[in-house]
């Protein structure tokens, strides 16, 4: 068999943690607050440029060919001209054939040189901490071996293949291979030599690997590390040492010791010394347990405060920098974020350790996914799922991604959770790698693939926890809440899905979590949009020429793709510092008009009801007409799209007026919106009526009863642009909904018309309203009051162009402001991949207002 046809990794040194060795007299440097490997005079960094060269499959290459392109390492090949970027979330990218591969299956052929001085006693070791999906490794042109597994570090001993002086290193890298099977991902499917690249220089004899583990004695913390070197390690802890021989363990106790927490990171200095090697590793003291129903950090109850992260950067794709783990964390931080779970893989090495040390809890999450498995028949079953969990095929691979996973990160004070992988279902091919997590180390384990397995299953004794993707309130409470059998520790390891205009239910999901001891709280989908920057603006999936994609379902973070806030973020931030309602305030005052005008005069289209023409003193207000608006975009929508556009027709529905009586001050007239070929979606009443310098517009409506989830009800009209600010009392001062305002606080707030519209949404869509509002003021133009709450936006785009325009380098600008004034506005939700939006945030069947304009 082929070799990217089976799971065996050829040629590697056994998995092991992650660490940096350095010279006995080395002096050692921090970088962002952790060790800077490139102190170390033991290693050697093989980033940079190297030569490429792409074929159609790896039969075509040959070791010595001339490469004819160079391209820079780590990076992503897609990036850099070859092959096609391609965004998919449940679809493998080829024919599924299990357990083989197409034969077009591209090769990139990539070398450099390196020049070292080999001496007798040293040892050399190439390590490559990602390479997506596999490749074959050759120094000087004779085959070392096979690694893959894409997210894991394959170390490789070359010292009997390196030379003194220079070495030439070949690799040849596969786009796919069997571990493509396991890893479909959610994600940009890049390919490359994606993260960094370096050689090893150690004694003959030196320190292989090592286990920490903390406990506490009272006050006093216990450090249990275990030697598993053929070496003695010895240790220096404070002004304690010790000697550890090989093969055994040893106790240091810390007295009064200072407990690591996400809040207070405190973090020790271990330093190990052995055959003229030192290595720093930071000890942070906790301990993990779960106490019947309740999972505990120190013996506290904690609740995790979480994000979904992908390693990914929007000009580098999968290749991601120190900094832009440290931007990440920073901001997670100035956002109340506490955990992170590594979705849906190990995050490059150094994220645990920057993890220790700005205080983020992770659950650590294997390279594992088979999403494509119950797609691969072109429906979604959960069957197909199953036979994939319980293949013989798949156990190696899988027990190899959970050892690759524990062994990596397991000296990480910071990890408190290991996750099995992602939405892989469960059966036996997962029973080995789970039982060797379980011999391993004492961390709970995370799987929500159990929701997907057997029902036999369920109860797993190999999962410490209940863990559910986007489950509604109600099914919480059900299933485990008032669940008189269900005992275990509860957490959302993917909730409020947060796709553009978004998490409008986290508040909700916090007020449930806050009150029982057994939610351990819940990790957002996800951190940050998917997209990558180019010289138009952010494109995703379908916007290069692919033919299989999901378009812009990647674009569903907290942050924009280069890490602008969003008001998911804020709504977010708000709720995990502890607020989960905004109240109304009546005691903030209406500010009055201080110059109204002397006349005012409308005229009304007696056949659409519209309004097309306001003067106030001789001048004309409008410059588009005052028309009704029910429709709108968020991606939440998406499923509503059906019912509204195809079923519905709303966005072709126009307005047809049955009577009109004309008075001396105004209007009255009734009529329907309706689309060709459909009853009427809306029956409406609208009373127009002038009094000196007021228009009042009573509106009235009704949904017919085949129209199901209204959008909204609501007039829009466009003004000029030089009327862009604004003032207003309500919920402010971002955006704000019905049931998404517990980042704002109800008050008076001024603003304009482009600080209002969120251009971060990286497909347009709905933003900019402001809900439960009792004044509108568009500077020295008019005012707006009504008899009840109303919600408004005024912003540089219509309706139907945030509605219908696919990216938001593809919006127009106009010459004009929009003004949209709803009597109702749906809720934002979550339905984007979330449970649908409760009843009462729908807007009513029938309402009305009455709104006074003084101009």
């Amino acid at each position: 068999m082929r070799e990217y046809e089976s799971f065996e990794r050829i040629g590697t040194t056994p998995h092991r943690s992650y660490y940096i060795p350095f010279a006995a007299d080395d002096k050692v440097r921090t970088r962002y607050g952790i060790v800077d490997r490139f102190a170390s005079s033991e290693f050697m960094s093989l980033d940079g440029e190297w030569q490429i060269k792409q074929h159609t499959n790896v039969q075509e290459a040959d070791i010595n060919e001339e490469l004819d392109r160079t391209i820079p390492v780590p990076s992503c090949v897609q990036l850099h001209g070859f092959d096609q970027i391609q965004y998919l979330n449940t679809r493998y990218p080829f024919p599924v054939m299990l357990p083989h591969i197409p034969y077009e299956n591209p090769c990139w052929h990539y070398r450099r040189t390196f020049e070292i001085s080999k001496q007798s006693g040293k040892r050399y070791y190439i390590n490559f901490e990602g390479v997506d999906s596999a490749f074959y490794l050759y120094i000087n042109g004779r085959y070392k071996g096979y690694s893959q597994i894409s997210h894991a570090t394959s170390e490789f001993d070359i010292t009997d293949w390196v030379n003194d002086g220079e070495n030439t290193v070949d690799v040849l890298v596969l786009k796919w291979c069997i571990s493509t099977y396991l890893e479909c991902q959610d994600k940009f499917r890049f390919s490359g030599i994606y993260r960094n690249v370096y050689l090893l220089t150690r004694p003959e004899h030196h320190i292989t690997d090592y286990k920490i583990d903390t406990a506490f004695r009272g006050n006093d913390g216990v450090l249990t590390f275990a030697n598993e070197s053929m070496v003695d390690i010895e240790l220096e802890l404070g002004r304690q040492n010790k000697i550890v021989p090989a093969g055994q363990s040893a106790e240091i106790i810390v007295k009064n010791v200072r407990r690591w927490t996400a809040e207070n990171p405190y973090l020790y200095s271990l330093t190990l010394y052995a055959e003229g090697e030192k290595i720093i590793e930071k000890v942070g003291f906790r301990e993990i347990t779960i106490d019947g129903c309740v999972f505990r950090i120190n013996g506290e109850a904690v609740k995790l405060k979480g994000v979904n992260r992908h390693d990914f950067n929007c000009r580098t794709g999968a290749t991601v920098s120190l900094a832009n783990i440290v931007e990440d964390l920073k901001l997670m931080k100035s956002l109340n974020v506490n955990a992170v779970r590594t979705s849906h893989y190990p995050n490059r090495p150094e994220f645990c350790q920057l993890c220790d040390r700005y205080g983020i809890y992770v659950m650590d999450e294997a390279d594992l996914e088979t999403h494509g498995a119950c797609t691969r028949e072109g429906g979604y079953e959960y069957k197909l799922w199953r036979e994939y969990a319980d293949s013989d095929i798949f156990a190696d691979g899988i027990t190899d991604r959970h050892t690759a996973l524990v062994e990596r990160d397991k000296n990480r004070p910071c990890v408190i959770i290991w996750s099995l992988g992602n939405e892989a279902c469960f059966g036996k091919a997962f029973f080995d790698g789970a039982r060797y997590i379980r011999r391993r180390d004492s961390r709970p384990v995370h799987y929500e693939g159990l929701q997907s397995a057997d029902s036999r299953h369920y109860y797993t004794e190999l999962v410490d926890m209940v863990s559910m993707m986007y489950p509604g309130i109600e099914k919480i409470k059900a299933d485990v809440l008032d669940n008189p059998g269900e005992n275990r520790p509860f957490v959302l390891c993917e909730y409020t899905h947060a796709m553009g205009n978004s998490c409008g239910d986290i508040a909700e999901y916090w007020q449930l979590i806050y009150e029982n001891e057994q939610m351990m709280g819940g990790f957002v989908w996800e951190w940050a949009d998917h997209a990558i920057k180019t010289s138009k603006g952010f494109l995703y999936g379908g916007d290069f020429g692919e033919s299989e994609h999901d378009n812009n379902f990647c674009s569903d973070g907290l942050l924009t793709p280069d890490r602008r806030l969003k008001s998911n973020a804020l709504e977010m931030k708000a709720v995990y510092g502890g607020k989960v309602e905004s109240r109304i305030d009546e005691s903030v005052a209406v500010p009055e008009q201080k110059r109204v005008a002397s006349a005012l005069a409308i005229e009304v289209n007696e056949r659409t009801g519209e309004i097309t023409s306001i003067k106030a003193d001789g001048r004309e207000v409008l410059l588009a007409p005052m028309h009704f608006n029910i429709t709108r975009y968020i991606d939440n929508d998406r499923e509503m799209l059906p019912q509204w556009k195809d079923r519905c027709k709303l966005h072709q529905c126009k307005p047809h007026i049955f009577s009109c009586s004309k008075t001396e001050n105004g209007y009255t007239l009734t009529g329907v919106l309706a689309a060709n070929c459909l009853m009427p979606a809306v029956n409406f009443t609208a009373e127009y009526t002038v009094s000196g310098s007021e228009l009042i517009v009573s509106l009235a409506y009704k949904i017919a009863d085949y129209v199901e989830h209204m959008p909204r009800f609501g007039i829009e009209f466009a003004v000029d642009k030089a009327y862009s600010n604004f003032s207003f009392v309500g919920f402010g001062p971002t955006e704000s909904y019905i049931d998404k305002h517990v980042a704002c606080d109800y008050g008076y707030y001024e603003s304009s018309a482009e600080k209002n519209y969120d251009c971060g949404y990286v497909r347009p869509q709905e933003s900019g309203s402001h809900y439960h509002s009792r004044y509108l003021g568009v500077d020295n133009l008019f005012s707006v009051t009504a008899d009840k709450p109303f919600s408004f936006s005024v912003n540089p785009y219509t309706t139907s162009q945030l509605r219908d325009t696919l990216h938001a380098f593809e919006l127009k600008k106009n010459d004009f402001v929009n003004v949209c004034i709803d009597l109702a506005m749906r809720g934002i939700g979550s339905h984007s991949c979330g449970p649908e939006l409760a009843e009462r945030y729908e807007i009513p069947r029938e309402g009305k207002n009455t709104f006074r304009f003084v101009f």
